[in-house]
C-alpha cells in the first residue's frame, strides 16, 4: 500500500509539473491555449503540405540560431572577468557563428545551396544521434551491473538512436523530411490535446 500510494503521489506530482508547464506557455488563460493549440496544428499541417518550403524555413531559423548562440557565447566570454574566462566559451563561440556564417552564404547562392544547408543539418544530427546511440549502449552494461531498473530501456533506445543516425548520414536529404514529417506529427498531436486542455480549463487550474 506504501508503495501505490508513493506511486500515485509521484504521478500527481508529474501531471502538476506538466499543468505548470502548461500554465507558463499560456499565463493560464484559455484563448492563449487555444491561439497556441492553433497554431500548433496549422504548423504542422504546412509542414505536410508544403514540406521543401517549410524545411528550408527551418533550416534557416537553425542557422540563424547559431550565428546567435555564437555571438551569444563570444559575448560571454568577453564580459566574464579574466580571471573566471573559459577558453571553450570563445572557441565554442566562433565555431557556431562560422559555422552558421558559412552555412548561410552557401545557401544564398542559389537551389544547389539551399540542399546542402539541409544536408549538412541532417549530418549534424545524424551525428548527435550516432554518438548519443554509442553513449547509451556502452552505458547499459554499467546499469546493468549495478542493477538498475530500466537497463533494457537504455540499451533499446541507444540501438534505436545508432540505426537512426547511421540511416540519417547514408541518406541525409530523405532522412531530414522524415524529421519533419515526424515533428509535424507531434505538433498536430500535441496542439489538438493543448486546445482539449485549454477548453476543458485545465489550464487554468490552480493547485
Amino acid at each position: 500500500m506504501g508503495n501505490e500510494s508513493s506511486q500515485n503521489e509521484q504521478r500527481t506530482t508529474r501531471r502538476a509539473g506538466m499543468n505548470d508547464v502548461a500554465r507558463k506557455m499560456t499565463g493560464g488563460n484559455k484563448t492563449a491555449g487555444i491561439v497556441i493549440a492553433i497554431c500548433m496544428v496549422v504548423l504542422g499541417i504546412l509542414i505536410f503540405a508544403a514540406p521543401l518550403i517549410m524545411g528550408l524555413g527551418i533550416a534557416y531559423l537553425v542557422t540563424i540560431g547559431f550565428i546567435a548562440y555564437g555571438i551569444f557565447e563570444i559575448v560571454a566570454y568577453v564580459r566574464t572577468p579574466a580571471d573566471y574566462r573559459n577558453g571553450w566559451t570563445i572557441a565554442n563561440g566562433i565555431i557556431f557563428t562560422l559555422l552558421g556564417i558559412m552555412i548561410l552564404a552557401e545557401a544564398l547562392g542559389g537551389q544547389y545551396g539551399k540542399i546542402n544547408m539541409i544536408s549538412t543539418f541532417s549530418f549534424i544530427i545524424g551525428f548527435f544521434a550516432l554518438f548519443g546511440g554509442i553513449t547509451q549502449i556502452s552505458s547499459y552494461g554499467a546499469f546493468k551491473k549495478a542493477g538498475e531498473p530500466g537497463a533494457g530501456w537504455i540499451l533499446a533506445s541507444g540501438i534505436i538512436n545508432l540505426v537512426l543516425g547511421i540511416l540519417i548520414i547514408c541518406a541525409p536529404i530523405a532522412g531530414w523530411f522524415t524529421m519533419e514529417w515526424i515533428f509535424a506529427i507531434y505538433l498536430i498531436v500535441g496542439g489538438v490535446a493543448l486546445f482539449a486542455e485549454a477548453c476543458s480549463g485545465k489550464l487554468a487550474y490552480k493547485k
